[in-house]
């Protein structure tokens, strides 16, 4: 018998998890798409993925899905307005006049359309049915898409493979009334960045019903998604400034054992900018000290010298982005929370000796953001506009989209320039994806990933839901009262440090 979580979503069979594990088909059902609907299907997919070893398609596949959701209930809420209207949607100008009104008035707030989709026949259904080579998941809605919307549809997705950016969807996109605009077109584009062959998805008319199919090989994780990283973008991180040489001598110091406090800490003071600046990032609310720091050795004995090789690195990082990115200095004071986050969530979890470097990779992980931003900010602005609308909640999928490569590893790769440890590499460049990090630095990379979700919560940009479950597990948060307690000690201790530095 169908599981009903509540009003609004069925799942059958009740128990999808030992579903996907036996390989029985399965399906959630809805009118509507509520948080917890979203938050199944997330769940869904991922325990397929996670069963055939494709996790990297992890994200591509939940926004493909989800517009094409989007687009099934959109149809429904057509269906029903036309209905409502005394409108016969099969006739042109009846057709034309009607769509004249439809978006204006059925994304009203408290609009009696919704209201009445949820009291009549017309759902969705995601079938999920799986087979010795594929995963098949289908978005089924119980109405019968007419032959002109489905030709403007596949019009569009036959375009979407031929773009070679994001950019050229915009200038052509002219309407998307139909549910078949630039939403369509974005996931389409990801679907084919992420190695998809243009015949993996179909969208077709069966019997009374609409289907949009997406087919999921298993032998997938074969395929090599090719990354195309603009001119541009390379053109920039060839002319990043080096990391700065009085620094990297004074690192150098940092990583004998021969060398004294007194030696590090005589040879920072005959920089004044550099002592002014690490006494300064020393003293902030990003960084755990819970006294007044008054000079660079009484920082040694605080922090000690993987303190001070740590604020070192933040310092010569912040010198480059002063003196290249300086309009974009507001996402790197921001990135200082999360370092917070980052170095507090080691000291919580009893993992302290990963504190210093989850601080210096959480206040690093924004730096291909801000590269990002310095070349292509206005396209950038566009598609978080769009993506605001279309309920993609991940920037990394809006950079793929747009350039072929993602802010997470774009900052790799700025790393990797300045000869960065192999784990702060990795730590920037996966933190949005943690089920595919090395096993090597998986730990710091969850530390990291697990603050910017507490970052991105905040914001509204995320939820508990939404969290990759893994690292949920690892750090024993897979109740949602553990984990706002963890969330409520970041944010009091963050509260602290920002009163204790007034006080200093």
């Amino acid at each position: 018998m169908a599981k009903t979580t509540s009003k609004s979503v069925i799942i059958n069979p009740p128990d999808f998890l030992d579903a996907i594990l036996k390989g029985s088909d399965l399906y959630i059902h809805f009118s509507f798409f509520s948080s917890e609907a979203e938050s199944v299907l997330i769940k869904i997919i991922h325990r397929y993925l996670e069963k055939y070893d494709l996790m990297y398609l992890r994200e591509a596949i939940i926004s493909i899905a989800k517009e094409l959701i989007a687009n099934a209930i959109k149809a429904n809420l057509k269906r029903l307005f036309f209905k409502m209207k005394g409108l016969d949607i099969n006739k042109p100008e009846e057709y034309r006049r009607g769509m004249e009104s439809f978006k204006e008035e059925i994304f009203e707030e408290d609009n009696e359309y919704l209201n009445k989709l949820g009291q009549s026949n017309l759902a969705v259904r995601v079938l999920f049915k799986s087979s010795h080579d594929r995963l098949r998941i289908s978005i089924v809605n119980n109405v019968v898409i007419l032959e002109s919307e489905l030709v403007k549809i596949n019009s569009r997705v036959k375009k979407a493979y031929k773009y070679n950016d994001i950019a050229e969807a915009f200038d052509d996109v002219l309407d998307d009334s139909e549910g078949a605009g630039l939403g369509l077109i974005m996931a389409m584009m990801l679907f084919k960045n992420s190695g998809f062959p243009a015949d993996s998805f179909r969208i077709y008319r069966k019997d009374d019903l609409t289907v949009a199919s997406i087919n999921i090989f298993h032998d997938m994780r074969e395929v090599e998604s090719k990354i195309k990283i603009t001119g541009e973008i390379l053109k920039e991180v060839d002319e990043i400034p080096a990391f700065p040489k009085n620094i990297i001598m004074i690192q150098r110091l940092c990583s004998n054992p021969e060398s004294t406090m007194k030696e590090i800490a005589d040879h920072i003071s005959l920089d004044p900018g550099l002592t002014t600046s690490i006494l300064k990032l020393s003293n902030s609310a990003g960084y755990v000290t819970m006294k007044r720091i008054e000079s660079i050795e009484d920082a040694a004995k605080v922090i000690g010298i993987k303190g001070i090789n740590t604020l070192l690195m933040a310092t010569g990082v912040h010198k480059v982005i002063d003196s290249r990115y300086k309009r974009f200095e507001q996402i790197w004071e921001s990135s200082y929370k999360r370092a917070y986050y980052s170095q507090r969530i080691s000291i919580e979890t009893k993992r302290n000796r990963f504190s210093e470097s989850a601080y210096l990779s959480a206040l690093l992980s924004d730096i291909g953001t801000i590269v990002i931003l310095s070349i292509n900010h206005d396209l950038m602005q566009k598609l978080r506009e769009v993506a605001g609308r279309k309920g993609i909640d991940d920037p990394n999928l809006l950079e793929e989209i747009s350039l072929g490569i993602s802010h997470s590893t774009l900052g790799g790769m700025i790393c990797s320039k300045w000869k960065f440890n192999e784990s702060l590499v990795k730590a920037v460049e996966f933190h949005h994806r943690p089920h595919m990090s090395p096993e090597k630095y998986r730990e710091l990379i969850y530390i990291v990933y697990l603050a910017d979700c507490f970052s991105d919560i905040e914001k509204n940009r995320f939820r508990f839901d939404f969290i990759d479950e893994d690292v949920l597990k690892h750090f024993s948060l897979t109740e949602k009262k553990s984990f706002d307690y963890l969330h409520n000690v970041l944010k009091e201790g963050y509260s602290n440090q920002m009163k204790i530095q007034l006080e200093k």
